[in-house]
């Protein structure tokens, strides 16, 4: 049976963070981006639209959106903003659209002249954790648009961390090394400046893990598909498979993301999460 008894230790901080963060039984994605038509017309461009989602709650159940679109009427550039709460039980968000307007910001502003108007209707409807379609109406025109998260610059995530991983395992060659086990971990991020190259070497117990491939940025977001995955337990070769790396993304003390194989250690099909600091 594996055992997975890691003899990496977590700084103080790190530990409390990682043992008071709270477990969930759904998961929620974090849509906080800006987000740009996937499929605008011919040579458009779609130059001036965007749509930025913050998100917020603890279950990440509220959207603020801000969208940057053209008058329906028009055709000027148009400012609006839209609250969105997601449907009971689903991954969906619906909600209002709002015009606010008020003085020039050339002269004296005077508050009580502001006035805020529900103007339409928006739905946002993931298809995953980096598209979605929007459905919206403005001025009783409606529009759905195929959404795709908009990469600003690249993140750099090379460095040595210290972190957590939840590992799912089913299928596995021996029954009782499936379920759920959580691990500490270190990890090693590469990527050479101008290679589109990532090696993610993990060291979870005593097995040392490195995944690599093609790094894809899709706005805050990384992934790499088939990432080559191998596993050693001293000189022996423990797993010669693949990897799907995927919303791997920074965060205020480090980064986070996940994996997934349909071959892992002992068989099993891993189903991970984790997340970690960067050492100091």
């Amino acid at each position: 049976m594996l055992t997975f008894r890691s003899a990496v230790l977590l700084p103080a901080a790190a530990l409390v963070f990682l043992l008071t963060t709270p477990v969930r039984a759904v998961e929620y994605i974090d849509y906080t981006d800006l987000w740009i038509d996937a499929n605008p017309p011919i040579n458009s461009g779609m130059g001036g639209f965007g749509i930025n989602f913050i998100q917020s709650g603890n279950s990440f159940d509220f959207i603020f959106a801000t969208f940057y679109i053209y008058d329906p009427v028009t055709g000027k550039p148009d400012w609006v903003t839209g609250q969105l709460e997601r449907e009971a039980g689903k991954t969906s968000f619906t909600g209002n659209i709002y015009r606010t307007q008020s003085d020039p910001t050339s002269g004296p502003f005077v508050p009580k002249n502001t006035v805020t108007a529900s103007i339409g209707t928006v739905k946002f409807t993931p298809a995953s954790s980096t598209t979605g379609t929007l459905l919206y109406t403005v001025d009783k025109v409606t529009t759905t648009l195929d959404l795709k998260r908009f990469t600003l610059t690249e993140t750099i995530l090379d460095g040595s961390y210290w972190g957590q991983a939840s590992i799912r395992r089913t299928g596995c060659t021996s029954s009782g090394n499936n379920g759920t086990t959580s691990n500490k971990i270190s990890l090693e991020i590469e990527k050479k400046t101008g290679s589109t190259q990532a090696t993610y070497t993990f060291t979870i117990a005593n097995y040392n893990c490195t995944m690599s491939g093609a790094l894809i940025q899709e706005g805050r977001f990384q992934k790499i598909n088939g990432a080559s995955y191998v596993c050693y337990l001293g000189s022996d070769k423990m797993v010669n498979s693949t990897a799907d790396l995927f919303n791997i993304a920074a965060t205020t003390q480090g980064m986070e993301g996940e994996w997934t194989s349909n071959k892992g250690l002992d068989g099993c099909k891993e189903e991970t999460h984790f997340a970690a600091v960067i050492q100091p």
